[in-house]
C-alpha cells in the first residue's frame, strides 16, 4: 500500500512540474512573440565605416497617417520627405549638403508607407572618379526621418580565387 501512496505522490508532484513547464513556455513564447513584434521593418545603411540601422516599430508605424487607396498623393509630399532627410542628414555628417540626393522612393510596410530618401556622398578630395553606395534614410508620412542606431561595420574584404 505504501508503494501505491508514494506513486501517486509521485505523479501529483509530476502534473505540477508539467504544468508549471507548460505555462513557463506558453510566457516565454508570449514574450518572444512580443519582443519580435515590436520590430516592423528595418533599413540599413553603411558610410565609412560605421552601419545605420533606421528600425522601425510597429507602434511608431501605426501612429503615422495612412494613404488611402482612393487618395491620389500620400499625406507626405516627396518634397517634405527629402527636406527631412536631409535636416536627419545634417545631424550625422558634418558635410552634409555636399551630399547629392540620389533617389526619393515609396516602400509599403506592414498596411503603411514610408519614404526611404538616398544620397550619394562627395567624393574624397583628389579623387576624380568616385563610385559610393548610396546612403538611405526612413521617412514616415508624418514627416519624421527615423532615428538610426549606429554601431561599428567593417566591410568584406573580397577575395581572389586562384
Amino acid at each position: 500500500m505504501a508503494f501505491f501512496g508514494t506513486l501517486r505522490a509521485r505523479i501529483i508532484v509530476g502534473e505540477k512540474s508539467v504544468t508549471r513547464i507548460a505555462a513557463l513556455a506558453l510566457m516565454i513564447g508570449a514574450l518572444c512573440g512580443t519582443a519580435m513584434s515590436q520590430q516592423t521593418a528595418e533599413f540599413s545603411s553603411y558610410y565609412s565605416g560605421s552601419r545605420y540601422d533606421f528600425r522601425l516599430a510597429h507602434e511608431q508605424l501605426s501612429n503615422t497617417p495612412a494613404w488611402s487607396e482612393d487618395e491620389p498623393n500620400p499625406p507626405l509630399s516627396p518634397r517634405a520627405a527629402q527636406t527631412a532627410a536631409l535636416s536627419y542628414l545634417e545631424t550625422l555628417f558634418d558635410n552634409a549638403t555636399a551630399w547629392r540626393l540620389e533617389e526619393i522612393k515609396l516602400v509599403p510596410v506592414s498596411q503603411r508607407w514610408v519614404y526611404v530618401v538616398s544620397f550619394t556622398p562627395p567624393p574624397p578630395p583628389n579623387i576624380a572618379e568616385y563610385v559610393s553606395p548610396p546612403f538611405s534614410i526612413a521617412v514616415t508620412m508624418d514627416g519624421n526621418a527615423v532615428t538610426a542606431v549606429m554601431s561599428r561595420w567593417k566591410p568584406p574584404t573580397p577575395r581572389v580565387s586562384e
